[in-house]
């Protein structure tokens, strides 16, 4: 019977798996005559060089960097593969060999230059200055950015980041991840102005009323030279190097690099569809759906780990019980999100699609939050072991039983029943989590909603839809526990 219900189990979660699946992975096609794929890494949230798009059932991935790396693989004879990531794991992944170029929107700075080479610049960089309407005058001089009460905000680990560390040393810099937050809070005036490449910029304007560009336009250089954006290779790639500048030299040669440009410059980004449009609430079901699959698991795996560092932490050997002391104390003393990174980082996974999710996402995020949830668990485990009088466990052995009977028949199911509150608080706490699975591109309930934030502009609704979904799960997840922790009580009432 039990194997039965583990069958049922594992279909269960292989169906949703399936139909929730990784949205960081895209197929292009350049011609159905060639046979290989060139993989490029970018990170698809900074609009016209990349963005995500639905359309119907499908993820898409566009932009003008997208573009370019077509007109690449087609000169080389191979399909693009894209794979959307993170930007801070971008050079990583070319290092690990996981992609074999990266473009998106990447200036050559010098640090990069170390890590990575670097194609000639496809498009020199601009810097525009953004604004909310109402303070449109009242920055019309760009010295009226430079004082100590002004919030100045732009990307984090970007050329925009330097700009303001040099030319406005006085103003607040006030760094995020990601591009929409930043444009949120210009929006709604907790930052007094935004710094951006102009195409990108130029995009946000197009598509936010509320937001007005400066007439100032900032220029870079780096070494001596104009700052812009070029191609990623592997340190001594020097084959692929040299096919990506022809391309580019001859994009540029023939104005198409121009024209290319010029397009997504005047392309509409916004979706004009309702934010309760049908594709919009699949999307959020089948993201809700797979962070319901991650907390399972993560919860499942977390406490059979977590039951075995409990054993060794009761355990007479007192090397053993220092090691799970130790780590239970580590892990537990990190957050999660660094755990994740050097996860990532350790574990060179490379990119294999299983049951259509990303493995080196799924794997080194899956990996984070289970050993995490297990420090967590193993704790939660040993107090309801402990809190069992010890007269119990004695008059099982005068009865004759083993140690291991003892605790399987007499002790475990009555901690069981003491700990149901704190493996119920322990699930809520992982559904939540499950959010640090957004930087590594797999498609649980915050990066389909980042999908959707990218494209209706609607940042506030989709944040507030999102915290309700999450709110609907960790309140579902308490009265389930409730109602176990009622049902086990009249079990050993009786």
């Amino acid at each position: 019977m039990k194997k039965k219900i583990m069958i049922v189990f594992v279909l269960f979660l292989t169906i949703l798996l399936t139909s929730c699946s990784s949205k960081n992975i895209f197929t292009i096609t350049i011609d159905e005559n060639f046979n290989e794929y060139i993989t490029l890494g970018t990170s698809a949230d900074y609009p016209p060089y990349e963005y995500l798009v639905s359309s119907g059932n499908k993820i898409e991935v566009d932009g003008i960097d997208i573009k370019l790396a077509m007109e690449i693989a087609k000169s080389l004879g191979k399909n693009l593969k894209v794979i959307n990531r993170n930007f801070d794991f971008l050079l990583e992944d070319l290092k690990a060999g996981k992609v074999d170029f990266v473009i998106s929107g990447m200036n050559p700075t010098s640090e990069r230059k170390k890590q990575v080479d670097f194609s000639k610049i496809y498009y020199e960089a601009t810097h525009s200055i953004l604004v909310h309407k109402d303070n449109l005058e009242k920055y019309e001089n760009i010295d009226d950015l430079n004082y100590s009460n002004i919030k100045l905000g732009a990307q984090l680990g970007t050329t925009q980041a330097d700009i303001i560390e040099a030319e406005f040393n006085n103003a607040q810099r006030i760094l995020l991840n990601d591009v929409n937050d930043l444009i949120m809070q210009l929006i709604d005036k907790k930052l007094d102005a935004v710094i951006l490449e102009t195409p990108v910029a130029s995009s946000f304007v197009k598509n936010n009323e509320s937001i007005k560009l400066t007439n100032h336009t900032l220029y870079e250089e780096d070494d001596g030279e104009p700052s812009g954006s070029a191609v990623a290779v592997k340190k001594g790639n020097q084959e692929l190097l040299n096919s990506v500048n022809e391309v580019i030299d001859k994009l540029i040669n023939t104005n198409q690099m121009e024209e290319i440009i010029n397009e997504y410059l005047t392309k509409e980004v916004v979706d004009e569809n309702k934010l309760f449009s049908i594709k919009y609430v699949k999307l959020l079901f089948q993201g809700l759906l797979l962070t319901i699959i991650l907390a399972i698991l993560a919860v499942l795996f977390g406490s059979i780990l977590g039951l075995l560092i409990t054993t060794l932490r009761l355990s007479n050997n007192k090397v053993l019980v220092y090691i799970s002391k130790f780590y239970v104390e580590v892990i537990r003393g990190t957050p999660l999100l660094v755990q994740v990174l050097l996860i990532y980082s350790f574990f060179n996974i490379p990119v294999i699609l299983f049951l259509g999710i990303d493995l080196s996402s799924f794997i080194p995020g899956m990996l984070a939050l289970l050993i995490n949830s297990s420090a967590y668990v193993s704790e939660i485990f040993r107090g309801g072991i402990l809190s069992i009088d010890k007269g119990q466990t004695e008059a099982g052995l005068s009865l004759g039983m083993t140690d291991k009977n003892v605790m399987r028949k007499i002790v475990l199911p009555q901690a069981i029943k003491n700990i149901i509150p704190s493996l119920g608080n322990e699930f809520i706490s992982l559904i939540k989590e499950t959010s640090i699975f957004m930087y590594l591109g797999v498609a649980e309930l915050m990066y389909n909603a980042s999908i959707i934030k990218a494209e209706t502009y609607q940042i506030k609704q989709i944040y507030l839809i999102t915290a309700l979904l999450y709110l609907t799960l960790t309140l579902s997840t308490s009265k389930i526990m409730n109602y176990f922790e009622k049902k086990l009580g009249e079990k050993y009432a009786k």
